[in-house]
């Protein structure tokens, strides 16, 4: 067996960027030491959670309680990594809904017993965190979204859970080997109670936020050029960070209703015996979460009124907007993206309509009129914490509160480009104008190189789970596909892939032929057309910073990945999958680039991404795709 001290401890919360490196892609070509290193940490936690118990009956813990207690979560974590790592997420996602259960307890002794340390009582807001991302994961962003709210509020969990005999039945063959009835019985563990008065107020709330929003006067709104202004004149003061956020929140408060307490994430500021402080890692998991799910409406709402805030109070110079991009690249990385479509940059009011420019997020959100069709999501929430508990049905989404129909937009985070955008796509068999609402449905760090039929990853899993979740019944026929980017940037001919190739082009060749057919598979399989996103160049930057090479590179094997998509899909070749092909129109003459381009300024969002610029071009892509109208 497993000595007692023989543990994982886990430092740190899961991190987009570096959890989405596939492990098996770390081992040798056989994948022999991974599959025995999954294999090990397994039976490691299993041996740990089938020895260790928690007596909840105790009034007193003991040092030795303490160090067992910290082992099962260890345990649980441990268990949670490695079944997400071979794409096992049902029973991923139950071991660290429990992570979080057994933290909450310990945090709960500690109130009462000094010998529990601080740090132990600070575990809760990783595992808080962990739950959230493998929520989403598992396809169900607004469970981690109330999970990070409800430990906000300082919600309480019970560690124990009981199964009744319909549950053991209905879970048996769908656990991981640890034991215990519940693992893998549903597609998404509920950790929280799901019945509950503090989670009827968070839904009442977003309820409330939608009454308001539909009550605003459209004159009354405060634009994103306002917000940038005032952000501007809050960057050229030297007043502490908690001035410059109160000064925001009196210049919002002025011009508009914010969202209750209950919903202000952001506000860090004041921890009371109601509302604990979110670590910043959490808020910024939390934004993502709001902003990529499909639901619109006060969803989204919360999100943008929260951007605001959050400028005033991570400025990419502050110690702690340091902290984060240095400690969580991807976490702030999506923060700086999300800002950027929301606020967009200052542009003289005279040049607006008169050259490319992005629309931002907020003016879209905020300074349209809403109307009488907007549909509450509490209901929804409801339902799903509900279904998810009996896995009676399959969650699909609601009908989302967009001024158009959706057409759902599925892949890596270049889906946030075209997010909550409407398309106006003219039929040139006839005078027919579609309009459509593109809505984000992120499969979040996943590669074209995931969606093989025989990949084992989390990715994977993900994009499966979210394809499952669309409006089904003829209600989604079609949807946009966007990956390779990720591919290009750190898969191909690096690394990960040494010794499979001899060169690179035929490594993107190999790879954009796998995507191509994955993709085929996959319309057919859930009855799609899908339209498939080409990668965007990088902006241009400086060569000063000394990543020139690998820059230069990338923008090699980008160059060649369209290449190779053109020249595949301009026939047809592919059954359902068509060619939005609109790069070139992207590209800005660069001398300093081996492509002799770069991206369009005009369309960057963060040198990375591009804003939503580019919906004009997508639209015209999709008219001139050869997919089918009746479809969309």
């Amino acid at each position: 067996g497993w000595r007692l001290d023989n543990r994982i401890n886990i430092a740190i919360a899961m991190n987009y960027a570096e959890d989405r490196l596939d492990r098996r892609a770390r081992a040798d070509d056989a994948g022999a030491i991974v599959a025995q290193e999954i294999t090990t940490d397994l039976e490691k936690a299993h041996h740990v959670i089938r020895t260790r118990c928690i007596d909840t009956s105790t009034e007193a813990v003991s040092a030795d309680d303490v160090d067992s207690i910290l082992q099962l979560i260890n345990a649980h974590e441990l268990a949670g990594r490695t079944l997400r790592d071979c794409g096992q997420i049902r029973q991923s996602v139950f071991h660290f809904g429990m992570a979080w259960k057994i933290c909450h307890w310990l945090g709960k002794q500690h109130q009462n017993n000094d010998k529990c340390n601080k740090s132990e009582n600070e575990n809760e807001w990783r595992a808080v965190g962990d739950y959230a991302q493998i929520a989403e994961i598992a396809g169900f962003p607004e469970i981690g979204i109330l999970a990070l709210l409800y430990y906000r509020c300082r919600g309480s969990l019970d560690p124990c859970i009981a199964a009744d005999e319909e549950c053991k039945q209905r879970s048996k063959g769908c656990g991981c080997g640890c034991g215990m009835a519940l693992c893998g019985a549903s597609p998404c563990f509920i950790a929280f109670p799901s019945e509950s008065k503090l989670i009827e107020k968070i839904l009442d709330a977003f309820k409330e936020l939608e009454r308001t929003a539909s009550e605003s006067a459209f004159e009354s709104c405060i634009s994103a050029h306002d917000i940038l202004g005032q952000l501007a004149l809050i960057s050229r003061s030297k007043s502490p960070i908690g001035i410059h956020v109160q000064e925001m929140h009196d210049f919002l408060t002025n011009r508009m209703t914010i969202a209750q307490p209950i919903l202000q994430f952001w506000d860090n500021q004041i921890e009371s015996s109601m509302y604990q402080k979110l670590p910043t890692v959490n808020i910024l998991l939390l934004l993502k979460l709001l902003f990529s799910s499909p639901f619109g409406g006060s969803v989204l709402r919360l999100s943008c009124m929260s951007i605001p805030y959050l400028s005033a109070l991570l400025p990419p110079n502050s110690i702690e907007g340091k902290r984060m991009a240095k400690e969580y690249k991807s976490h702030n990385a999506y923060f700086v993206f999300i800002r950027a479509l929301v606020l967009g940059e200052r542009m003289k009011k005279h040049r607006v309509g008169k050259v490319i420019h992005h629309t931002p997020v907020w003016d879209t959100v905020f300074r349209q009129i809403v109307g009488e069709k907007e549909r509450s999501v509490s209901h929804y929430f409801k339902g799903v914490i509900r279904d998810c508990g009996s896995n009676e049905s399959l969650c699909i989404l609601p009908r989302s509160v967009l001024p158009h129909p959706p057409i759902y937009v599925v892949g890596d985070s270049h889906v946030l480009s075209l997010a909550w955008q409407t398309l106006c796509i003219n039929d040139n068999k006839s005078d027919k104008q579609t309009l459509r609402t593109a809505t984000p449905f992120p499969a979040t760090g996943v590669k074209a190189y995931h969606l093989r039929s025989t990949t084992k990853f989390f990715t994977h899993y993900n994009f499966h789970a979210l394809l499952r979740r669309l409006p089904s019944h003829g209600q989604t026929r079609t949807i946009i596909l966007s990956a390779g980017e990720i591919d290009c940037r750190e898969g191909i001919g690096g690394t990960l892939l040494k010794g499979y190739y001899r060169s690179c082009n035929e490594a993107v060749e190999d790879t954009v032929l796998k995507y191509l057919g994955a993709a085929s598979e996959i319309a057919l399989e859930y009855n799609l057309q899908i339209l498939i996103m080409p990668v965007a160049p990088h902006a241009y930057r400086s060569v000063k910073n000394g990543k020139s090479v690998g820059r230069a590179k990338r923008r090699e094997t980008m160059y060649l990945w369209n290449k190779v998509l053109r020249s595949e899909l301009q026939d047809s070749k592919w059954a359902n999958v068509f060619l939005l092909d609109y790069e070139e129109s992207l590209q800005y003459p660069d001398e300093t680039s081996p492509t002799g381009f770069a991206l369009n300024p005009c369309f960057n969002a963060d040198y990375t991404h591009t804003n939503n610029a580019i919906v004009p071009l997508v639209a015209e892509a999709i008219q001139n795709s050869g997919c089918d109208f009746d479809f969309l």
